[in-house]
Protein backbone atom coordinates (compact mmCIF):
# COMPACT_ATOMS: atom_id res chain seq x y z
CA UNK A 1 0.00 0.00 0.00
CA UNK A 2 1.38 3.23 -0.75
CA UNK A 3 1.25 6.32 1.55
CA UNK A 4 -1.11 9.04 0.40
CA UNK A 5 0.45 12.57 1.00
CA UNK A 6 -1.61 15.48 1.30
CA UNK A 7 -2.02 19.14 2.96
CA UNK A 8 -5.22 20.11 3.33
CA UNK A 9 -8.72 17.99 3.72
CA UNK A 10 -10.22 19.57 0.43
CA UNK A 11 -7.46 18.49 -1.40
CA UNK A 12 -7.41 14.76 -0.18
CA UNK A 13 -11.17 14.93 -0.62
CA UNK A 14 -10.68 16.14 -4.89
CA UNK A 15 -8.17 13.39 -5.85
CA UNK A 16 -9.76 10.52 -4.12
CA UNK A 17 -13.43 11.44 -5.57
CA UNK A 18 -12.31 9.56 -8.94
CA UNK A 19 -9.34 8.03 -10.65
CA UNK A 20 -7.03 10.41 -13.01
CA UNK A 21 -6.03 7.30 -15.06
CA UNK A 22 -9.09 5.55 -15.97
CA UNK A 23 -11.60 8.50 -15.52
CA UNK A 24 -13.57 5.76 -12.97
CA UNK A 25 -17.06 7.25 -11.76
CA UNK A 26 -17.34 10.58 -9.42
CA UNK A 27 -17.37 8.45 -6.26
CA UNK A 28 -15.03 5.50 -7.20
CA UNK A 29 -12.71 6.21 -4.26
CA UNK A 30 -13.52 7.24 -0.24
CA UNK A 31 -10.93 8.46 2.45
CA UNK A 32 -12.27 6.09 5.58
CA UNK A 33 -10.97 8.50 8.29
CA UNK A 34 -11.17 5.65 10.70
CA UNK A 35 -8.96 3.66 8.97
CA UNK A 36 -6.42 5.86 8.69
CA UNK A 37 -2.92 5.90 9.99
CA UNK A 38 -1.54 9.76 10.72
CA UNK A 39 1.87 10.46 11.64
CA UNK A 40 4.16 13.72 11.65
CA UNK A 41 5.48 14.58 8.15
CA UNK A 42 7.23 17.96 7.05
CA UNK A 43 8.55 19.31 3.76
CA UNK A 44 12.18 20.76 3.62
CA UNK A 45 13.86 21.87 1.01
CA UNK A 46 17.48 22.30 1.77
CA UNK A 47 20.38 24.01 0.06
CA UNK A 48 23.94 23.93 -0.50
CA UNK A 49 25.90 26.47 1.42
CA UNK A 50 26.26 29.95 -0.39
CA UNK A 51 29.60 30.14 0.81
CA UNK A 52 30.85 26.44 -0.75
CA UNK A 53 29.92 27.51 -4.16
CA UNK A 54 32.21 28.85 -6.71
CA UNK A 55 31.16 32.08 -7.70
CA UNK A 56 28.95 32.63 -10.53
CA UNK A 57 27.17 29.73 -9.57
CA UNK A 58 23.25 29.28 -7.86
CA UNK A 59 23.37 27.08 -5.16
CA UNK A 60 21.85 23.63 -5.72
CA UNK A 61 18.31 22.62 -3.53
CA UNK A 62 16.76 19.24 -3.20
CA UNK A 63 13.41 18.48 -1.48
CA UNK A 64 13.70 16.10 1.94
CA UNK A 65 10.73 14.52 3.44
CA UNK A 66 11.14 14.24 7.18
CA UNK A 67 8.88 11.63 9.10
CA UNK A 68 8.03 11.27 12.50
CA UNK A 69 10.43 11.88 15.75
CA UNK A 70 12.79 13.75 12.85
CA UNK A 71 9.72 16.31 12.30
CA UNK A 72 11.51 19.85 13.61
CA UNK A 73 14.61 18.59 14.37
CA UNK A 74 16.42 21.55 12.77
CA UNK A 75 15.21 25.02 12.29
CA UNK A 76 15.12 27.44 8.60
CA UNK A 77 18.80 28.51 8.17
CA UNK A 78 20.53 25.50 10.39
CA UNK A 79 23.11 23.83 8.76
CA UNK A 80 22.64 20.05 8.82
CA UNK A 81 23.95 16.54 7.18
CA UNK A 82 20.73 14.59 6.16
CA UNK A 83 21.31 10.46 5.62
CA UNK A 84 18.81 8.97 3.86
CA UNK A 85 17.09 7.45 0.63
CA UNK A 86 17.36 8.86 -2.47
CA UNK A 87 13.44 8.25 -4.52
CA UNK A 88 12.29 8.98 -7.46
CA UNK A 89 8.36 9.76 -7.56
CA UNK A 90 6.33 9.90 -10.75
CA UNK A 91 4.31 13.04 -11.51
CA UNK A 92 1.21 12.43 -13.59
CA UNK A 93 0.34 16.49 -13.92
CA UNK A 94 3.50 17.00 -15.51
CA UNK A 95 3.31 13.91 -17.38
CA UNK A 96 0.26 15.04 -19.54
CA UNK A 97 1.86 18.38 -20.06
CA UNK A 98 4.91 17.45 -21.53
CA UNK A 99 3.93 14.11 -22.81
CA UNK A 100 6.58 12.02 -21.55
CA UNK A 101 7.20 10.46 -18.26
CA UNK A 102 8.76 13.19 -15.78
CA UNK A 103 10.09 11.92 -12.55
CA UNK A 104 10.75 14.48 -9.74
CA UNK A 105 13.16 12.90 -7.02
CA UNK A 106 12.94 13.83 -3.02
CA UNK A 107 15.43 12.00 -0.17
CA UNK A 108 13.25 10.39 2.52
CA UNK A 109 15.56 11.12 5.60
CA UNK A 110 16.68 8.41 8.08
CA UNK A 111 19.05 10.81 10.29
CA UNK A 112 19.20 14.30 10.61
CA UNK A 113 22.71 16.13 12.25
CA UNK A 114 22.71 19.67 13.16
CA UNK A 115 26.21 21.00 13.28
CA UNK A 116 26.96 23.05 16.42
CA UNK A 117 24.98 19.73 17.81
CA UNK A 118 28.35 18.33 19.10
Amino acid sequence: MRPFYNNTTEEGRVHLGSCMICSAGKDSYVLEDQNCIYRNYQKWTIQETPGSVPPGRVPRHKDVMILNDLVDSARPGDEVEITGIFMNKFDYGANVKHGFPVFSTVIEANNVKRFGDE
